[in-house]
């Protein structure tokens, strides 16, 4: 029986966190958000260092150091949870990996996935308006670079393309301003069949 590992990717604002819910409702699996698993320590170290905690576009502290840690904190508890059989949903943009094709592999071989786990990458869509709205809508500190450099960020957020090898995608439309992400969801699920 095969264990999925779910990537819900996207912009900030794209609602990947709603879709990623959804998801694990429905599979039941393993909700991981990246925010909510590194936040806090994050934000102690960026404020060690003399940063703000919401500090991070542009931050190459951030980017060099703590954001692979990030990374490395999720993508071990999802590691450990598929061992178990658990199907695994990661709630994060991953966006500073979409270059490297082989991630998926990667992560596969070095994090030990059992041969059963099937790596699927939910591609999150959404327009650039939705995304701003739903930014100065949310009002969060970490969100202020972004919406005062709104032409750079989403030139760079919607520019972006993610084509893993050794995985599975799925590209789903979340215009919609629902307060759930269940049909995105049924959609995902649907076009995995």
């Amino acid at each position: 029986m095969m264990t999925r590992a779910f990537f819900v990717i996207g912009p900030a604002g794209s609602g990947k966190s709603r879709v990623a819910k959804e998801l694990a409702k429905r599979v039941g699996g393993l909700y991981l958000d990246k925010d909510v698993v590194c936040n806090g320590f994050t934000g102690m170290l960026l404020e060690s260092r003399g940063y703000d905690a919401s500090e991070r576009d542009g931050n190459d502290y951030y980017r060099d150091d703590l954001m692979p840690m990030e990374y490395r904190t999720l993508l071990g508890i999802g590691a450990d949870n598929l061992a178990l059989g658990t199907p695994v949903i990661f709630d994060a943009p991953f966006g500073a990996y979409f270059a490297d094709d082989a991630f998926v592999e990667n992560v596969r071989a070095e994090f030990s996935w059992p041969e059963d786990a099937e790596p699927v990458v939910v591609h999150v869509k959404v327009d650039g308006e939705t995304v701003r709205t739903r930014l100065i809508a949310r009002g969060l500190s970490r969100d202020a670079w972004k919406l005062e450099h709104w032409d750079e960020f989403w030139a760079k957020a919607s520019g972006a393309t993610c084509a893993w090898v050794g995985a599975k995608h799925v590209t789903v439309d979340n215009n919609a301003d629902t307060e759930s992400g269940e049909s995105v969801a049924d959609e995902v699920l649907a076009q995995l069949g």
